[in-house]
């Protein structure tokens, strides 16, 4: 054989290796993971295992005939379009005919008798979890692309009643395309029937409630993967401290080093956007200056309101223990004041709570409103350098801020500097 034709024969021998290499890949996509799936990356991937169930040739001839003839079924990007224009009940019948029809080529398929009893549990799996990753997505992704609707569409019962939560957590199943795609879905859809079907509009409070869902339910391996997608799908939402936090309940390093890597500056960048929006709206709205405050009733306000009284500011948050034991010492304060003083003193509680409903919970809890006067901002904790809680600040009756770090409620400096004010 002369060297041209030895070359020639080498690259037919490569072109052949790559064109069956390509065509093996495609024809098991809905059982490989896709190569941006992260849990490639994780520690406890069983990708290969399933390359050793796939190169058993009866399984992977099974696998190419199952791509060939419902790989369509199996294309999350064709299957959400798919769903933007059927109405429910079409779509779930569509989707049941399609299950019946995958499982009926699989009972029936010439070598099914050969097959690793783990192999007919991966495409059962498969089958199964596509069915019901695609049902749950119906609700979710058409809720998401309506922007104006307040709640989350809400499939009829008897389309789910068949997933119980207690019974989804399994770290077998993870070697399944079909149940990883589910995961998500499962945290979303069912966390939102617990939320009564409203949307959020705070995203620390939405990833909160989720994550805690997916903490009640799921566990280990299962848990980390569906922390880590999760967290994937709403990572702008959320601020770079919360980020931090729930990436941190996620064991797997792999997937913390994933989730930092890939999306902490993207989260950032969000979070600097959102203040910036903040501070030219705020600053369209207040020439004063000062940082806007919002009351009980979602109303805004600045210092500004108290211009001729005293104000003692408390800065505190609904999880700050060392606030809440000095509450009492305002009380006590407060009500050791005589009537005229009540009304040229003003004990201003500021929450810089991330969650505006634990905030107004704690409030009628503590009965902060028996002994004075509450308010929320985004804004204080950059504009006052408040970097740690409680916090008290002391502003004169010309609303100057007289002292940044004023004495706590239980020092009795605190009283003779309020008095000497007025």
């Amino acid at each position: 054989m002369t060297k041209q034709n030895f070359s020639i024969f080498l690259k037919g021998l490569l072109t052949f290796f790559l064109f069956n290499t390509l065509n093996k890949s495609l024809a098991s996509e809905p059982f490989r993971a896709d190569e941006k799936d992260p849990y490639l990356l994780s520690s406890f991937s069983h990708e290969k295992e399933l390359e050793n169930l796939l190169a058993v040739p009866s399984q992977s001839k099974f696998a190419e005939d199952f791509e060939t003839e419902f790989g369509e079924n199996f294309d999350t990007g064709t299957q959400y379009e798919a769903l933007k224009t059927t109405n429910v009940d079409e779509w779930e019948m569509k989707l049941f005919e399609q299950r019946n029809k995958q499982m009926e080529f699989f009972k029936s398929y010439k070598d099914f008798n050969s097959f690793s009893e783990e192999f007919i549990d991966l495409v059962t799996a498969n089958i199964n979890y596509n069915y019901w990753h695609l049902l749950l997505a119906y609700s979710i992704n058409r809720s998401n692309d309506n922007t104006a609707q307040l709640t989350v569409t809400s499939l009829p019962a008897i389309m789910t009643e068949p997933i119980d939560p207690s019974k989804i957590d399994n770290d077998k199943r993870l070697i399944s395309k079909s149940y990883r795609e589910f995961l998500p879905y499962f945290v979303i859809y069912f966390n939102s029937k617990e939320n009564r079907f409203k949307k959020y509009t705070d995203g620390v409070k939405s990833i909160t409630d989720k994550a805690d869902f997916a903490e009640k339910y799921l566990s280990g391996e299962v848990f980390d993967y569906t922390m880590t997608r999760l967290l994937e799908k709403n990572h702008q939402m959320l601020s770079t401290s919360a980020f931090r936090i729930w990436a941190s309940h996620i064991y797997c390093e792999n997937l913390q080093r994933y989730l930092t890597d890939n999306y902490f500056d993207k989260v950032a960048e969000a979070e600097a956007s959102r203040a910036d929006q903040k501070k030219e709206i705020s600053e369209n709205k207040n020439k004063s200056g000062l940082p806007n405050i919002m009351d009980l009733a979602d109303e805004s306000f600045t210092f500004e309101k108290y211009k001729g009284k005293v104000v003692y500011v408390d800065f505190w948050a609904s999880w700050c223990g060392p606030c809440r034991q000095e509450f009492p010492y305002s009380k006590a304060m407060h009500e050791g004041l005589t009537a005229k003083q009540k009304k040229e003193i003003v004990f201003l509680y500021i929450s810089i709570d991330q969650d505006l409903e634990k905030w107004k919970a704690a409030v009628e809890k503590l009965g902060l409103k028996d002994f004075g006067e509450n308010g929320h901002s985004f804004e204080v904790s950059g504009r006052y350098q408040v970097k740690s809680i409680p916090r008290y600040m002391i502003i004169n009756k010309n609303g100057e801020i007289v002292n940044m770090n004023a004495p706590r409620p239980s020092s009795p400096e605190t009283l003779p500097k309020l008095l000497e004010l007025l």
